[in-house]
């Protein structure tokens, strides 16, 4: 009797002991979890095509200019959508800040009155770019380290903005236009634990001319250099 009642206890705990583990195994397969997932990105970094920080003055009788200049800055937020384990859409919307300039001219010329002048010239470049990353080395098994390769397209906005202050008179002038393009890119991610990631990025910008120079330039194609910040959910 006590044979009859242990044997199928012993078998019963042994397949239910055997399909918990295979459960757990199957939610720790990186198939399961990254397939049907989403990721939110922040992605800071550098931009190539830019006007590198400089200070120039130049000096004359009672006057004086000085020129700032700065930029190279990218940054984008984006949304991730994993269809395979391998294999995620993406949009993310994205700024490239090529230059920011500040003239400022005072003095007094003789025979004329004193002058104050301030220009600031500002060119930016915005993006929304939807694409695919794709991950070669999780096709086949699971990696806490992810390269992958993306290639993304979309519109590129050119936005340009100048203000003078000339004494008392204040003019500006705003240049909106709009190019398609693409980005091809390449990086990698590190998995911190199951939610948590960071990793590293760069790609080339491929953007059309635009019909109005933004800032000094006509085309901003060029690459960018950028640090990951994200978690999966």
């Amino acid at each position: 009797m006590f044979r009859l009642i242990t044997i199928p206890s012993v078998i019963l705990i042994t397949i239910l002991f055997s399909q918990n583990t295979l459960a757990q195994l199957q939610e720790a397969s990186p198939k399961r979890y990254f397939e049907g997932k989403s990721g939110i990105d922040l992605n800071l970094g550098i931009y190539n095509n830019s006007t590198v920080s400089s200070t120039t003055i130049v000096t004359s009788i009672n006057a004086s200019e000085i020129t700032n200049a700065t930029g190279g800055f990218s940054g984008s937020v984006s949304y991730q959508y994993w269809f395979k384990n391998y294999l995620s859409f993406r949009i993310g919307i994205g700024a490239l800040l090529s230059s920011v300039d500040t003239k400022t001219y005072s003095g007094a010329i003789p025979f004329y009155e004193y002058t104050g002048n301030v220009t600031t010239e500002v060119a930016t470049v915005t993006s929304i770019l939807t694409g695919l990353n794709f991950y070669p080395l999780q096709i086949t098994e699971e990696k806490k380290v992810l390269p992958y390769v993306s290639l993304c397209v979309g519109p590129y906005i050119g936005i340009y903005n100048q203000s003078e202050v000339l004494n008392t008179v204040i003019t500006e002038k705003t240049t909106v236009e709009t190019v398609f393009g693409s980005r091809l890119g390449a990086g990698f991610d590190v998995l911190l634990g199951s939610i948590f990631k960071i990793g590293a990025n760069f790609g080339y910008n491929f953007m059309g001319d635009f019909t109005e120079p933004i800032g000094s330039e006509s085309n901003y194609s060029g690459p960018d250099y950028s640090m990951t910040f994200g978690f999966v959910f």
